[in-house]
């Protein structure tokens, strides 16, 4: 009965410790329990169509055994991100995930989405291209990169092979998972033959097939990512608006609109006629609509920034709620952040482009939070296996901050700390909450039955401990503060922490206003 009470306890300070907090300009703010989403109108697609292939890894590219560079992932991360990208997108290439039945490689999609997620940056997991397997029932021995031997953009004869995938990839990234993608895009451009091809079905433009597509990806998204987004389309500006308009009209077993969360599609200049067929083709259907590839080709990097803003203004105009722009660097659709580097990823830390200054002076308008400061435990210190984490709080930016990463890792690449496989990567909801040690036997008796959480004027402002304990070893931690829209502030400076065994205290918290 005590522990029932003391577990309500608890409870009762717990909710009251996220309410609204009123701030000194009247208005107020909630502690979300997660953080909150960007959910900016301003994307770019940072790793696009053959980044699986084409990124460099240690040994060499294209393509090799061996891990990514990780540290030229951060940069492109990083410096994206200081850009004010928001939303990354990242193409998913299944033919490349799973080379053989059942048999997955993670790797570098784990490196990729932990790296975004380190930036608060929402990510749209692209997924398409049909592995040899399941196409032609065997391995042929060439890689999906080869369009003239490889059938990569016809469907699976078994439809299980592609919901089998989708359920690995949601249950590995989704809520149910590391809870790091929630937007899933189905297929590249399947209104061209080149990406989406059903031989025995010229009549019907392949859309049937493409609805059976989007239908089995839907039901693993909802079982496995709750509140997931299926991004139905990816349609081209040569014949999307047709393709479309055939998809929406569906019905019975091929109907698509109850699976379908945004509609999606590519522009590449003339925006107005473009959209406005999308548009023709919705109606007054409520569906979000997203520009998932956007650029210009006949644009150089030195565009202006009137030209710039001018142009996502007829988006908005339309009713577009986010726009992706294709791609980070400049290629022949147009200018990008970075300094060319096609055919293939250069061995380079990113240069940005004179483009770089103009698309951040249109995406990032929100002055950020300043980067906190780290209290203890002091650098190189050596704690338990629970330690006790406390920072300062930073100057807020123009929102409130309403929340804390705070990260730990014992890993590095090449002798430097990436965060990009963090042993903690926690949400830390910024209230007035502190841990005061009690003594244990064991886990679970009291060794001072009588004693009570103290206030101490001396705690540092905000404090956290892991509820499970690390591995001995040595960790680099870091923390940066949320603001209410979503944006993640700079990351303090990273300190070094030697966890050790022994330390066998339980924290208890302590709530006050």
């Amino acid at each position: 009965m005590k522990r029932l009470l003391f577990g309500a306890l608890l409870t009762v300070l717990w909710t009251v410790v996220f309410a609204s907090t009123t701030w000194a300009d009247g208005g107020s703010t909630s502690y979300p329990l997660s953080p909150p989403e960007p959910g900016t109108f301003y994307g770019m697609d940072l790793m696009g169509p053959g980044w699986q292939w084409t990124f460099p890894r240690e040994a060499a590219h294209p393509r090799r055994d061996g891990p990514v560079r990780v540290d030229l992932m951060d940069a492109l991360f990083r410096q994206s991100w200081a850009a004010g990208v928001r939303t990354a997108r990242i193409a998913v290439f299944w033919c490349l995930t799973e080379p053989e039945k059942d048999q997955y490689r993670w790797e570098e999609l784990d490196v990729a989405f932990q790296l975004a997620h380190n930036y608060g940056m929402e990510v749209i997991a692209q997924i398409f291209y049909t592995p040899d397997w399941a196409v032609l029932g065997h391995s042929s021995g060439v890689n999906c990169f080869d369009y003239v031997h490889y059938p990569r953009n016809q469907p699976p004869k078994d439809w299980n092979d592609w919901a089998d995938f989708m359920a690995a990839i949601t249950q590995r990234y989704g809520r149910a998972g590391k809870n790091q993608v929630h937007n899933w895009e189905i297929w590249n451009e399947p209104d061209l033959y080149e990406f989406w091809y059903v031989p025995e079905d010229p009549e019907h433009k392949n859309v049937p097939a493409y609805a059976k597509l989007v239908r089995l990806a839907a039901e693993q998204v909802r079982r496995y990512d709750p509140g997931g987004r299926v991004l139905v389309g990816s349609l081209s500006d040569i014949g999307g608006v047709g393709f479309l308009d055939r998809l929406m009209h569906l019905q019975g077993e091929n109907a698509v609109r109850d699976d379908a969360d945004v509609i999606t599609f590519h522009v590449f200049g003339e925006p107005d006629r473009k959209l406005a067929g999308i548009r023709s083709v919705l109606g007054d259907d409520p569906l979000p609509i997203w520009s998932t590839e956007t650029n210009t080709p006949d644009w150089k990097e030195t565009v202006p920034a009137h030209e710039l803003a001018r142009f996502f203004q007829k988006f908005k105009d339309h009713g577009v709620d986010r726009v992706i722009w294709f791609q980070s660097w400049t290629s022949d659709w147009g200018p990008g952040i970075f300094q060319a580097f096609e055919p293939l990823w250069e061995r380079t830390s990113f240069q940005p482009s004179p483009f770089y200054a103009t698309y951040q002076h249109q995406a990032l308008q929100t002055r950020l939070p300043a980067a906190p400061l780290l209290r203890s435990p002091h650098n190189y210190q050596r704690t338990g296996p629970r330690p006790l984490f406390q920072w300062t709080p930073p100057e807020p930016g123009d929102n409130p901050i309403v929340g804390y990463k705070l990260q730990a890792d014992d890993s590095r690449f090449w002798g430097h700390p990436y965060f990009h496989t963090p042993e903690l990567d926690v949400w830390v909801p910024a209230s007035v909450m502190h841990f005061l040690p009690l003594q244990m036997f064991g886990s679970t008796r009291v060794q001072r039955r009588h004693q009570r959480p103290v206030l101490s004027s001396t705690l540092p402002p905000l404090s956290y401990q892991p509820s499970q304990p690390l591995p001995p070893g040595r960790y680099y931690w870091r923390v940066a503060a949320v603001d209410a829209r979503g944006n993640v502030g700079p990351y303090s400076e990273v300190q070094v922490l030697d966890v050790t065994v022994g330390d066998q205290r339980v924290f208890l918290p302590v709530f006050w206003k």
